[in-house]
């Protein structure tokens, strides 16, 4: 299986603080250029099944020509299995592409920060006028359309302080599918860490007692963990396969390994005309690994940590893929903190919850060959002691 993200443009009507992108040239994605990558997607490798991600800038700015890919791929690979996502802002969502998503099986990312007063704080349009109600009048017909999605909200300094408000704000209006992400660039003083530490306190409170009153919701920064507490990686860093089965294509046809590079011309790892370079990939991600390793030596959450597993996150800020910023070991060791009181919780239920909750990640480490970590061994156990 192979994961490609098509970005449609490099512009935006958006201009987010938060943004990482940073592109001084920008691109326009064509529709000859569209057809060849879709040919390189489409023949690259064993021809198994593909993951296209629609990708910008905001790609719904080039909505035609993603009518036009997956016309093209049902066309001309009728056979082949391909998953569809996409990432919009969601501000040029209409019922014709919401009834498209829906016919071919999306996954939607919205990125959306929470009630009016946060969202506005960052996420300004680029002609200055807020467009909030519309963005989350979309939002809710994608949510009542039935489409698989998840809300992205991006946590920055001046957002902290509303965290908790802002978790309740979508769980009450039926987004229940949270995507809690850090701001990349994110500098983080004592005072922060702090209300930090309150916000993800409160949050973890009301995560539990949603879960007792049978309103279960899920959070990515304590779902998607789960794995990484029940699993003994060896306490190693162990980057995601950016460059190897994870490719960006740029609407210049460029190709790179991660979105983080693609300001940048010289990680470009290959084009839709000649190729992908592995070894420059792989390269790319070597030549920038500490061997020293002095920042996480010795750290007792390395397998659980979201810094030893995304790379070219540590890149752009640190220089190293294997160093982690500041910010990062900080949010880390909250979190960990947090999901250390959500297993004990769950440890408690019933068993019909356990099996529920975790048992896929059970079975999931014992047919591969896995070794559990402290707490995955607590709860095979548990499992096991009650079939």
């Amino acid at each position: 299986m192979y994961n490609f993200t098509l970005y449609m443009t490099t512009d935006c009507n958006f201009k987010c603080q938060y943004c990482y992108e940073d592109y001084h040239n920008h691109y326009q994605l064509n529709e000859k250029t569209l057809v060849d990558s879709l040919e390189f997607m489409m023949n690259y490798g064993d021809r198994g099944k593909v993951l296209i991600d629609f990708l910008g800038g905001e790609p719904l700015l080039k909505k035609d020509l993603i009518y036009k890919a997956v016309a093209y791929i049902k066309d001309n690979y009728p056979e082949r299995e391909v998953k569809y996502y996409i990432t919009t802002n969601c501000s040029m969502m209409d019922d014709r592409f919401i009834a498209f998503m829906k016919e071919n099986h999306f996954t939607v990312r919205l990125s959306f920060d929470g009630n009016k007063e946060t969202h506005d704080l960052n996420r300004v349009a680029k002609d200055g006028v807020s467009c909030y109600e519309k963005i989350f009048e979309n939002i809710m017909k994608v949510k009542d359309s039935g489409l698989n999605f998840s809300v992205r909200m991006t946590v920055t300094e001046n957002t902290i302080p509303y965290m908790f408000e802002n978790i309740c704000y979508l769980h009450e209006h039926g987004l229940d599918n949270i995507c809690m992400i850090m701001d990349v660039y994110l500098k983080i003083c004592d005072e922060l860490k702090a209300e930090f530490e309150k916000q993800v306190g409160q949050i973890l409170r009301y995560y539990l007692a949603e879960a007792a009153a049978g309103r279960v919701f899920t959070i990515d920064q304590f779902d998607g963990k789960m794995f990484n507490m029940l699993c003994d990686f060896g306490n190693c860093f162990g980057m995601c396969d950016a460059g190897i089965g994870n490719f960006k294509i740029f609407p210049n046809g460029q190709i790179y390994p991660c979105g983080f590079l693609t300001s940048n011309e010289k990680y470009c790892i290959g084009n839709i005309k000649e190729g992908v370079d592995i070894r420059k990939a792989k390269l790319i991600a070597m030549s920038n690994f500490d061997k020293t390793d002095p920042k996480c030596k010795g750290c007792t959450i390395r397998d659980f940590c979201h810094g030893m597993k995304c790379g070219y996150m540590n890149f752009i800020n640190t220089g190293k893929i294997n160093v982690p910023s500041d910010a990062e070991c900080i949010f880390e060791h909250i979190f960990y903190k947090a999901m250390v009181q959500i297993l004990e919780y769950y440890l408690q239920q019933p068993i019909e919850i356990v099996r529920e909750k975790l048992g896929v990640y059970i079975d999931y480490i014992q047919e591969e060959d896995l070794k559990f970590s402290e707490f995955g061994e607590k709860i095979a156990k548990r499992l096991s002691d009650e079939k």
